[in-house]
């Protein structure tokens, strides 16, 4: 069964995922809240598929379930590894909004799929994983900017061949070069 048969989502509907276990610093609920500002077609047109472990306190589901857009919010939970590469074949972007992230593993990951993703500009992960042909940065960490990030996503057409090229970038083999030339360049 696919993504969209399971999530009755039509086959003309946009998909953006946010994988990652649910918390405070991975910051779930701005896309929730972003959500509400995107333009009235887009935003009929689209679901927001969270896969991860649920929160401890429960309130991030809470507040989906009591959201007005709940019908476009699916809380997919843990996904077993084994069937995650379904999520980003379904997928249209991926969307990470983390207070603080180190590495950007669920915006790789859809680059090897060939899926365009937004995060804020002032991640951490930020200079290693942007490239234009994949990345939409996020310039102000509020609401509409995400909205507006979100929109130029799903408005732009992406070359899905270019992306799974930049994302060979983080293959295992040329992340060990990388470090082994930093290590190197500091000995």
């Amino acid at each position: 069964m696919s993504i969209r048969e399971l999530y009755n989502i039509p086959q003309d509907g946009k998909i953006l995922l946010y994988v990652s276990n649910i918390s405070v610093n991975k910051n779930q609920q701005q896309m929730v809240d972003a959500y509400a500002l995107l333009p009235e077609g887009i935003r009929n047109h689209t679901w927001a598929l969270f896969c991860g472990r649920f929160s401890q306190d429960g309130s991030f589901e809470r507040a989906v379930k009591e959201n007005p857009f709940v019908d476009h919010f699916v809380l997919c939970g843990s996904i077993e590894k084994r069937s995650i590469a379904n999520y980003y074949k379904e997928a249209d972007g991926v969307v990470l909004l983390s207070v603080a992230e180190g590495f950007g593993l669920s915006l790789i990951e859809g680059m090897h799929f060939g899926i365009p993703c937004v995060m804020f500009k002032d991640m951490e992960a930020f200079e290693d994983i942007y490239n234009p042909c994949a990345v939409v940065p996020i310039e102000k960490r509020d609401n509409a900017s995400v909205a507006s990030a979100i929109e130029i996503l799903l408005e732009t057409s992406w070359d899905k061949t270019v992306i799974k090229s930049y994302s060979r970038k983080f293959n295992n083999d040329s992340m060990a070069r990388n470090y082994l030339d930093v290590y190197n360049k500091l000995k």
